[in-house]
């Protein structure tokens, strides 16, 4: 009886550790990351709004990049004053990746496009914890100055002005009703009459001494 009771201990305990070594290992999902671009504009703008396309290119074709790329290369269009991320790029192995993300030139003669590149660089290593990997990006304009957390672009368009309307001259038009002036003609008018009157009278005083 103790025999049966001990393999039967011995059995459940081995069943037991069978169906741990069995279960599967959950894995960790592989990072990601994901660059946001930013579209501003100055200037007058067109009435249509238009379409700018943002390049992004691993600078080794092997390196990962978003769905949808072709020749490590991988096209965004953002319409207008606007902002967007290019797709998420997945990491599944230790390495350091680098990147280069500009704006290609427009067409439009009255628009200065912003020639600004962008060098992205990310670093996958393994967690401390053993839990999988850790990324790490850092973007940097033109390999200069500090690091930046968005790729922006400024676009400028030529300032168009407004042509004035031209002013009509003002006419000088005498009005009928203005009495601002009455009082000057009324004393030439007294005047007038006493120089006649004047006159009147010493032709007279002449006839009458001859």
């Amino acid at each position: 009886m103790k025999i049966r009771r001990r393999l039967m201990a011995a059995l459940l305990i081995l069943l037991i550790c069978g169906v741990t070594m069995v279960q599967p290992a959950i894995a960790a999902e592989p990072p990601a990351v994901t660059i946001p671009v930013t579209i501003s504009l100055s200037g007058t703008l067109p009435s249509t709004a238009e379409d700018f396309v943002i390049m992004l290119k691993a600078d080794d074709a092997s390196y990962p990049m978003p769905a949808g790329a072709e020749n490590g290369t991988y096209s965004m269009t953002i319409n207008g004053a606007a902002s967007r991320s290019f797709p998420a790029i997945t990491y599944d192995r230790v390495g350091v990746y680098t990147y280069t993300i500009w704006q290609a030139a427009g067409t439009n003669p009255k628009c200065t496009y912003d020639d600004t590149v962008y060098e992205l660089t990310v670093s996958v290593t393994n967690a401390e914890d053993g839990s999988g990997l850790e990324i790490t990006a850092v973007l940097y304009p033109d390999a200069q100055g500090s690091k930046q957390p968005v790729a922006a672009f400024q676009n400028q368009y030529e300032v168009v002005s407004t042509p004035n309307t031209p002013s009509t001259p003002p006419t000088n038009t005498p009005q009928t009703n203005d009495l601002s002036h009455f009082p000057r003609y009324l004393v030439l008018a007294i005047v007038s009459a006493a120089v006649l009157v004047g006159l009147v009278l010493t032709r007279k005083n002449k006839k009458t001494e001859e």
